[in-house]
C-alpha cells in the first residue's frame, strides 16, 4: 500500500492550508484520497473545521 500527500485549504477570512499524508492503493480514484485526507485532518483538528470554502489538490502519489 502507497501514499498520497494532499494540499487542503480551507478559505476563511485568511487562507487555512494543510497538508496532509493519506494511505492509498495504486489504482484508488482521486476523489477517495481526497475524502480520507479530509477526514484525517478533521480528526487531528480535534472533530471541527472552520468553514470557508474548500479546495483540495494531490500533490505527490508514492506507490
Amino acid at each position: 500500500m502507497g501514499k498520497a500527500i494532499v494540499k487542503c485549504t480551507i478559505a476563511t477570512y485568511e487562507i487555512d492550508e494543510y497538508v496532509v499524508e493519506v494511505p492509498c492503493k495504486k489504482d484508488d480514484v482521486d476523489e477517495i484520497i481526497i475524502s480520507r485526507a479530509w477526514k484525517k485532518l478533521r480528526e487531528e483538528e480535534g472533530g471541527s473545521l472552520p468553514y470557508g470554502n474548500r479546495t483540495s489538490e494531490i500533490i505527490k502519489r508514492i506507490d
